[in-house]
């Protein structure tokens, strides 16, 4: 779970998990994407159009809040996680 973190720290998450799996010999993609693996980008464009940004950070934690099994803390200081969730 990343969704607290910020597009950076993702990253450096990201790319440390890559590596530790290609010293493991885990088969893994260099370049890994929640979006790619997870998304769907009909639903995305959906999610976008009802009010979720389009930068990456966003849409990874919109792929979080539907794929996952448990309400999500939104801390929202800015509203747009409480817009786009109400216009679903």
């Amino acid at each position: 779970y990343f969704g607290a973190f910020t597009g950076g720290y993702r990253s450096q998450i990201i790319d440390q998990w890559v590596k530790c799996s290609a010293e493991e010999e885990v088969p893994c993609s260099e370049a890994f994407s929640l979006i790619h693996i997870l998304g769907d980008p009909v639903k995305i464009r959906d999610w976008n159009i009802k009010g979720l940004p389009r930068d990456d950070v966003s849409v990874e934690n919109g792929i979080i809040i539907h794929e996952g099994s448990r309400w999500p803390l939104c801390i929202d200081p800015q509203g747009q996680a409480n817009k786009w969730i109400r216009s679903m």
